[in-house]
């Protein structure tokens, strides 16, 4: 037969157990939902971040006179395909992030010139790796015709 003592640290094990359970099930989807958010912030910042290496580079470049490169090493925090949009008068490097509840969110800087990606005048667009690019080449490109843009090689 169980004693006084026995029954009430008995009753403070079952209390104790129950408020784990309890805090348990309110706490863990708060902190899993707190994580998601993190994750997606520090994702957005590294994105941001990227962006504002390629265009601190293109307006080195543009500064410069035409002809001129610049060859430098880059990290891709991310798969993404990156694009050159000319909206309101305005040029623009911008990239779709997609966060993790599946939504998408368009980063985008704005740059001074026209780009073109990997040698091609008239390609607007580049897919990348989360990868470093190594011997990334900034410079200015001039088609057979005379069209002038910087041109972004990622190598």
């Amino acid at each position: 037969m169980m004693d006084i003592k026995g029954q009430i640290a008995l009753e403070y094990l079952l209390i104790f157990f129950v408020l784990i359970v309890i805090l348990s099930v309110i706490s863990i989807p708060l902190l899993i939902s707190s994580l998601e958010t993190t994750e997606d912030v520090t994702n957005a910042i590294e994105v941001k971040s990227f962006l504002s290496e390629v265009q601190k580079n293109i307006k080195i470049i543009y500064s410069l006179d035409v002809g001129s490169k610049r060859t430098l090493s880059i990290y891709v925090p991310c798969d993404l395909r990156l694009y050159y949009n000319y909206d309101f008068g305005k040029h623009y490097l911008s990239t779709t992030l997609t966060l993790s509840d599946n939504t998408k969110k368009t980063i985008k800087i704005e740059i001074p010139f026209d780009v073109s990606f990997n040698g091609y005048i008239n390609n607007h667009y580049v897919s990348l790796k989360k990868s470093w690019y190594y011997n990334t080449e900034v410079k200015w490109y001039t088609s057979s015709n005379g069209t002038r843009s910087i041109n972004v090689n990622f190598k």
